[in-house]
């Protein structure tokens, strides 16, 4: 098969479910074309982006081809270029073998009439509608995309529920993987350690991190609070900033990393005492499955994360959960008397038979299904 993604997430961002399907397909033989949007102010902003907005390929079947777009979507006109340029070049792709449109951003539903198709699958990770730079017609372009597609992914329990009404008969929840041999190792990346990191670490009795988007899915009083009431631990946020965070970054326990190769990140995470799931509850952190739970329990580390709906439906077990600062920091206590060993143990079970290779698999089977309708 010949799979034309397009996604919202940059292909050197950081890795989630959309990069490990495609990566996991084109390992399978498929021809996989990841196309990603890249608005000119973003590009003129990053000059070493800007050069390497080109086609790429990182593995053997896979191609990374960014399109330029330009800013200023409200106007129409300019929405009408950007959808004609994006839909052109998807259609670029010489069609060798039966297409499979890949599409996670609503937004671009356009592309279910615009671009040559045999089975468009829309495969779902966020609650758009919660972000508050979506547009007003987003729930509508969902909608769309729902009706038209001929199957949906939805990848947290949360979103099944909320889209089943509109997908019925055509959604199943695929939860997302880990790549369980990655996590479970403490390996010093090429690069070398973090010696800012290292530094820090020594300063604290413990020391309990996220590694992920820092944005405004973050509790920042959350931290607040955890920082002044518990001055032996340090707090480390590994990812890149789109966020102010100013009133964190002057406190001398909270440290910021900025981003990480995906790979160094089970360099951090083995020497976490504590790894942490810090995110407010609103309409979008209520609909999300964190990848970062598996991460975390394929690393063996204890976790303190928000009751959010999956996270109490599948991660209850084995971890420390909490809806108010004072049981965040009750859970982070607790991790210091060492009795953690339980806890451990229930959240290695989340990760059996969740590799992306296995999930892979299980969507391949849906596809095949579908193709011989």
């Amino acid at each position: 098969m010949q799979f034309i993604f397009h996604t919202p997430h940059a292909w050197r961002g950081i890795w989630q479910r959309p990069h490990h399907l495609a990566v996991e397909f084109a390992r399978r033989g498929h021809e996989v074309a990841w196309f990603e949007s890249r608005y000119l102010r973003w590009l003129m902003n990053r000059p070493r982006e800007f050069l390497r907005a080109r086609t790429e390929t990182p593995a053997p079947g896979l191609s990374v081809r960014p399109v330029a777009l330009v800013n200023g979507e409200r106007l129409p006109f300019i929405r009408a270029h950007n959808k004609y340029w994006l839909a052109h070049a998807l259609n670029s792709v010489p069609a060798e073998h039966p297409r499979v449109l890949w599409l996670y951003n609503p937004h671009e539903a356009h592309l279910a009439n615009s671009v040559a198709h045999d089975i468009l699958i829309y495969d779902i990770m966020d609650e758009y509608q919660g972000f508050p730079w979506s547009p007003r017609t987003i729930a509508e372009e969902e909608s769309e995309l729902l009706s038209r597609a001929d199957w949906v992914f939805a990848g947290t329990g949360a979103l099944y529920d909320a889209k089943r009404p509109q997908a019925e008969g055509k959604i199943e929840c695929i939860l997302s993987g880990v790549d369980v041999e990655l996590f479970a190792k403490f390996v010093v990346p090429p690069s070398g350690g973090d010696p800012e990191f290292e530094r820090f670490r020594k300063h604290f009795k413990h020391v309990a991190g996220y590694a992920g988007m820092i944005d405004l899915r973050i509790d920042q009083e959350l931290i607040l609070a955890a920082s002044k009431a518990l001055p032996e631990w340090g707090f480390v946020l590994i990812g890149p900033v789109r966020e102010a965070v100013s009133a964190l970054q002057t406190l001398p326990n909270v440290l910021f990393t900025g981003a990480k190769p995906y790979d160094a990140l089970p360099a951090y995470y083995h020497q976490f005492d504590a790894a942490l799931l810090p995110f407010i509850e609103n309409p979008l952190t209520r609909h999300i499955n964190p990848t970062k739970m598996l991460e975390y329990a394929a690393a063996g580390v204890p976790i303190v994360a928000r009751a959010l709906p999956d996270v109490m439906r599948f991660y209850s077990d084995g971890a420390w959960l909490y809806t108010t600062a004072d049981e965040f920091i009750a859970g982070l206590r607790e991790i210091e008397t060492g009795k953690t060993a339980e806890k451990i143990a229930a959240s290695k079970t989340w990760i059996a038979d969740r590799t992306w290779s296995a999930i892979a698999d299980q969507m391949l089977n849906r596809l095949a299904n579908l193709s011989t309708r």
